[in-house]
């Protein structure tokens, strides 16, 4: 399969492409960091909640969540930058 190159794509459809996919990632990200951003203090203050009344898996439960999160948006990051095909077939930076 070959690459198209900007001589040959002369409506540059391939960039134009590029441009839409990285648009449509950026406002994804943003639409997740605002969600996480409201969701947060109601989350966190269950889990307060939950450590103080339960002794034994409260307190590891409460440490290890967010970091599960944190590991979790990072996957979601990652699904959406290489199934959007933004690194395939020279993508942005090909």
């Amino acid at each position: 399969m070959k690459i198209p190159s900007l001589r040959e794509d002369e409506h540059a459809v391939a960039v134009l492409a590029t441009i839409v996919t990285f648009i449509i990632l950026v406002i994804a990200i943003m639409v997740l960091v605002i969600v996480l951003a409201n969701l947060w203090p109601t989350f966190t203050t269950s889990l307060t909640s939950y450590a103080n009344n339960e002794t034994t898996f409260g307190p590891t439960v409460k440490s290890l969540t967010p970091l599960l999160i944190g590991v979790a948006v990072l996957l979601v990051v990652l699904a959406l930058i290489f199934g959007m095909q933004v690194f395939r077939e020279g993508g942005l930076f090909g």
